[in-house]
């Protein structure tokens, strides 16, 4: 996941924040948060084609990149639903509870409503690991949030 990239101008929102030629880059390891300050002062649309890569740092909550990540995915509001989307629909089951429980859940409802579909499917037909790592309630409870 090392992937690092240049920053325009037009890409950045604080273009103060690279004008002396620094590199957003994506975490390195799980201990990498001065990645996730460089990806938050990029800020969206920026950081958008890198949000598959952004999204894996919330697969496990217990990493101390995951909260930062998980706020700056939050602050990307809809336009992170395309790779929230790809782990609600992966097999990877506690990745989709850290994605529910640190992403899907602190968004706004209407943002949050984008992942209707994803949540309902969530809820009808689990997994047994989806079951067993609290998926189910998590996809239900944000649902009855959504008036679902």
């Amino acid at each position: 996941m090392n992937r690092h990239f240049e920053a325009t101008d037009h890409d950045v929102q604080d273009w103060d924040a690279f004008r002396s030629g620094n590199k957003m880059r994506l975490p390195e390891d799980k201990y990498d948060l001065d990645a996730v300050r460089q990806l938050e002062a990029a800020g969206f649309p920026a950081t958008a084609p890198f949000l598959d890569d952004i999204v894996a740092w919330v697969a496990d909550g217990n990493w101390p990149v995951a909260r930062p990540v998980a706020d700056l995915l939050v602050s990307t509001g809809a336009g992170a639903i395309p790779a929230l989307r790809q782990v609600l629909q992966g097999r990877d089951a506690i990745h989709q509870y850290f994605a529910l429980l640190m992403v899907v859940d602190r968004l706004p409802l209407d943002v949050a409503a984008l992942l209707n579909s994803d949540l309902k499917q969530l809820v009808t037909s689990p997994s047994l690991d989806q079951v067993r790592e609290g998926v189910l309630e998590l996809a239900d409870g944000i649902l009855q949030k959504l008036g679902n």
